[in-house]
C-alpha cells in the first residue's frame, strides 16, 4: 500500500501537513475530508523523492496548442458552474506538458492561499503572457472570466496558425539554401582538392578566381574546426548583440526595410496589434494598459515606442488614430478604421474588421513571396553552381598551352 504525503487545510484556513497510507490518492482524500481537512497537494513518497532530481531536468517548452487546449477547457469548466480551484485541479490531472501541469498545481495552491487568479498567473510569467494575465484580470473584475478565456484561447489559436503559414512559407526557401551550401561544401571538400592536385603537376599559372577557390578549399579542409567555431562564436555574438536596446533596435528597423519581407514584417505586426488591442476593449480591459500591452505583443520595439507614444497621448486627451497615422508605419485604412471606431464608439468591432482584413493580406502576402522566393532561390542556387564550376574550369582552357611548352 502506497504512503502519500499530503498538505491540506482545515476549516480556519490553517495548513496542515502529513502522511498517510492509503490504496490511492481518492482514498487519502475520503479520509481527509471526514477529518474536514481540504488537499491542496498530495504526492507519493516516491514522487516526493523524484522532485528535487526533476528540476536538475531541462524543463519542456509549453508551446502555444497547449496553452490553447487548456485556455479552452478552463473556459469550459469555468462556465459550467465549478469552482476554480476544482477546475485547476481537473486541468492539472490531465495535462501531460510537465511543466505547464506544475504551473497549473502551484496557482491553484495560490488561489487556495488567498492569491487572485491574475496575480497567482503572473508568477508564471513565461508560461502566461501579459495578455493573459490582463485578459483574466478584466474576466475576475467583469465577473465573466470563461468568456476572456475563450478570448485568450482564440487570440493563442491565431497567433500559432499565424506562425504555422509563416513557417510553412519559408519550408522551401530554407531546403534550397541548405542545398546551396551542402553542394558547395561538397565541391569544396572533395572536387576542388582532384583539380588542384592535376593543376599542380603542370605548375600551370592559376586564375585569380581559381586560387581563391583553392584557398577555400584548403581552410575548410585543414581548418575546419577554426571555421565552425569562427561561425558559432559570430552567431553568440550576434544573438547576444541583438539582444540589447541598440541591437534589437537596429535589427527590427532592418526587419521592416527589407525588400519583399518589410511588408510582410508590416502587416503581421498590425496584425498582432490590432488583433489583441480588440480582444482587450472587449474585455473591458482599459485603452491605456490595452495598448501598452498589445504593443508588446506586436515583438517589434519600432512599433512598441509608436504605440507607447500614442498611448501617452491618449492619456493627455489626443485621439488614438492621430498619432498612430503621424507615426507613418500605419496605413491610411488602420487609422481611418480606428478614427471611425472612436467616433461611434464601436472600437473592438472596428479592430475586428482591421485583423480579419489582415489576416487575409497576410495569408495571400506568403503566398505571393513563396511563389516569387522559388525560382530566385533556384536561380542563385545554380549562380553559386555556376561560379564555383567556372573557376575551377577557367585553368582548362590554358591547359593545353601549359603541355606544349
Amino acid at each position: 500500500m502506497p504512503t502519500y504525503e499530503y498538505v491540506a487545510r482545515d476549516r480556519a484556513g490553517k495548513s496542515v501537513k502529513g502522511t498517510l497510507s492509503a490504496v490511492d490518492e481518492r482514498a487519502v482524500r475520503e479520509q481527509l475530508r471526514r477529518k474536514d481537512l481540504y488537499v491542496t497537494r498530495m504526492t507519493t513518497k516516491k514522487e516526493a523523492a523524484s522532485q528535487g532530481n526533476s528540476l536538475l531536468q531541462r524543463k519542456k517548452k509549453v508551446s502555444l496548442n497547449d496553452m490553447v487546449i487548456m485556455s479552452r477547457q478552463l473556459a469550459t469548466l469555468v462556465k459550467a458552474g465549478l469552482p476554480l480551484v476544482e477546475c485547476l485541479f481537473t486541468l492539472a490531472s490531465q495535462t501531460q506538458n510537465p511543466t505547464l501541469k506544475q504551473a497549473l498545481i502551484e496557482i491553484r495552491n495560490d488561489v487556495l492561499a488567498g492569491s487572485t487568479f491574475s496575480d497567482a498567473l503572473a508568477k508564471h510569467p513565461k508560461i502566461f503572457s501579459e495578455l493573459y494575465q490582463s485578459l483574466s484580470r478584466a474576466g475576475e473584475v467583469s465577473g465573466s472570466l470563461d468568456e476572456t478565456l475563450h478570448v485568450a484561447a482564440e487570440q493563442l489559436d491565431k497567433e500559432q496558425e499565424l506562425k504555422e503559414k509563416v513557417k510553412a512559407a519559408f519550408v522551401y526557401p530554407a531546403a534550397v539554401v541548405f542545398t546551396a551550401v551542402g553542394v558547395v561544401f561538397f565541391l569544396l571538400t572533395f572536387v576542388v582538392p582532384v583539380f588542384a592536385d592535376v593543376y599542380k603537376q603542370f605548375n600551370a599559372e592559376l586564375p585569380g578566381p581559381t586560387r581563391m577557390l583553392i584557398l577555400f578549399s584548403t581552410l575548410i579542409r585543414s581548418y575546419w574546426y577554426i571555421v565552425a567555431a569562427g561561425v558559432f562564436v559570430g552567431w553568440k555574438v550576434y544573438k547576444r548583440w541583438s539582444k540589447t536596446n541598440k541591437g534589437r533596435r537596429i535589427c527590427d528597423t532592418i526587419k521592416l526595410k527589407m525588400p519583399l519581407l518589410g511588408s510582410l514584417n508590416r502587416k503581421i505586426a498590425i496584425s498582432r496589434l490590432t488583433r489583441t488591442f480588440g480582444a482587450m476593449v472587449s474585455a473591458g480591459v482599459p485603452i491605456i494598459s490595452g495598448l501598452q500591452t498589445s504593443a508588446r505583443v506586436t515583438g517589434n520595439v519600432i512599433y512598441v515606442d509608436i504605440v507607447n507614444d500614442a498611448a501617452q497621448k491618449v492619456n493627455e486627451g489626443v485621439r488614438l488614430s492621430l498619432p498612430l497615422e503621424q507615426s507613418g508605419y500605419f496605413p491610411s485604412m488602420v487609422t481611418r478604421m480606428i478614427a471611425a471606431g472612436e467616433e461611434s464608439g464601436n472600437m473592438d468591432e472596428m479592430l475586428k474588421q482591421v485583423t480579419s482584413f489582415y489576416d487575409r493580406d497576410i495569408e495571400y502576402a506568403v503566398q505571393r513571396l513563396t511563389r516569387m522566393l522559388e525560382p530566385m532561390l533556384t536561380i542563385v542556387l545554380g549562380l553559386i553552381v555556376g561560379v564555383v564550376l567556372l573557376a575551377l574550369y577557367m585553368p582548362i582552357f590554358n591547359l593545353t598551352k601549359v603541355i606544349h611548352k
